[in-house]
């Protein structure tokens, strides 16, 4: 069994820091898939909490599919690339494995989300509706305010955040919402990838007048969309954002 730290008495959450303690041991590979962990008493021991809230732990990583429990067998560490899901993605970047791991899970990250915004703008051809593209429009307008040059990223990125949602509101596809809000969830959680990403925020205010005039165009001129155009345009611009990721120093990943 790995070793288990005791958790610090001034933890904001003794539960959270349980489920943390174990989800990193699980994704580092220290807990393999199949192992089963020790006794709720021997957990709670270890950790120097109560059984309560190692019983709490255990049930938010079971919730999570990390873990299984399996009659007469306690609890069981589940295979996270085969069960988990993009909301891993942090902790993934939390392990310190270094700056070439990170670089490889930001280019992994950049190019589902690329994927799928091409998607995107191939259904809002399909629609056409200018009633539904209002909220576009105003997102892109607040986006424009705030996306000037030395901006906060986290602001830039929250509000990158609306026009992305008021895009996928405008689908209609609630498949499509629910496959692109993790995406966009945890790019706004990783920090160095939300900074490069939004290094020159007056580029994308940009970017999102051209979209929106794009749409503004009509179904005529929208209809002359050329997927593999885009999806050019966008590794282009995420070649970038790696580029400025590859240049600055290693710091530890925060979330926010």
């Amino acid at each position: 069994m790995v070793e288990l730290s005791p958790i610090p008495a001034d933890a904001e959450s003794a539960v959270d820091a349980c489920a943390d303690a174990l989800r990193l041991a699980i994704l580092r590979g220290d807990l393999a898939p199949g192992e089963r962990l020790p006794a709720e008493r021997r957990l709670a021991e270890r950790f120097g909490v109560n059984r309560v809230t190692v019983r709490s732990a255990l049930a938010q990583l079971a919730t999570r599919g990390l873990l299984s429990v399996r009659q007469g067998s306690g609890y069981v560490v589940q295979d996270y690339r085969r069960v988990g899901g993009l909301d891993l993605v942090p902790s993934l970047a939390d392990l310190g494995e270094g700056d070439a791991d990170y670089q490889a899970l930001a280019r992994d990250l950049l190019q589902v989300r690329r994927q799928l915004a091409v998607v995107v703008l191939e259904r809002l051809v399909e629609r056409a509706d200018p009633a539904a593209l209002a909220g576009v429009r105003a997102a892109i307008d607040a986006f424009t305010e705030v996306a000037t040059p030395g901006a906060d990223p986290l602001t830039v990125a929250e509000a990158d955040l609306e026009v992305l949602a008021a895009l996928l509101e405008a689908t209609g596809s609630r498949v499509l919402q629910l496959c692109f809000n993790p995406v966009l969830q945890v790019v706004l959680r990783l920090e160095r990838l939300r900074a490069a990403i939004y290094a020159e925020p007056e580029t994308n205010a940009v970017a999102y007048r051209a979209l929106l005039a794009w749409l503004d165009a009509g179904p005529d001129a929208s209809g002359e969309l050329d997927p593999r155009a885009v999806l050019d345009l966008l590794t282009t611009r995420d070649a970038r954002t790696l580029a400025r990721l590859s240049e600055a120093a290693p710091t530890a990943e925060k979330t926010s």
